[in-house]
């Protein structure tokens, strides 16, 4: 994760075959990160089957490439607490300086520009062909990602009535 690389299909959808087994998805659930490739898609597909349980929709947030960078390497962490913050949308009142526990921000090796810019290759090689997938099934919504949480939140719930 670190270099900007996924985690294995083997574990992502064994995670996932696990998760999905638990009673409380019985009234629903949302993936966000899962599938990431068509292999997963498919698995994905087959786990619902043999559960008997619809896929209703599939969101896509979209954004453009230099938003993304953006946002992800603005993020700091606490060393302290473990608590976020970001250098444009959640500053600290001093910098470099947790406002809940006063522990040093520091930025993960993963919201790293070159590690940003690195799993942004891997998405448009190994993500994009399920927008493809889904969208063939009729299950693609398509999100604009941009504006704050709550506003991008609206429009993701709205899309899925």
């Amino acid at each position: 994760m670190d270099r900007g690389e996924l985690v294995p299909d083997s574990v992502t959808n064994e995670m996932v075959r696990d998760r999905l087994g638990n009673s409380d998805v019985s009234n629903g659930f949302l993936l966000d990160g899962f599938p990431r490739n068509t292999n997963q898609a498919q698995v994905l597909d087959q786990i619902l089957a043999d559960k008997k349980m619809p896929l209703d929709a599939v969101l896509e947030l979209k954004i453009d490439n230099a938003e993304i960078i953006k946002r992800l390497s603005g993020r700091r962490t606490c060393k302290g607490c473990g608590g976020p913050s970001h250098v444009e949308f959640e500053k600290p009142k001093v910098a470099g300086v947790c406002d809940k526990c006063q522990g040093e921000l520091y930025q993960r090796e993963d919201d790293k520009e070159e590690v940003i810019a690195r799993r942004l290759q891997i998405y448009a090689e190994q993500t994009e062909p399920i927008i493809t997938f889904y969208n063939t099934k009729g299950l693609l919504k398509n999100i604009s990602a941009l504006g704050d949480v709550n506003s991008i939140t609206e429009k993701a719930i709205a899309s899925l009535k």
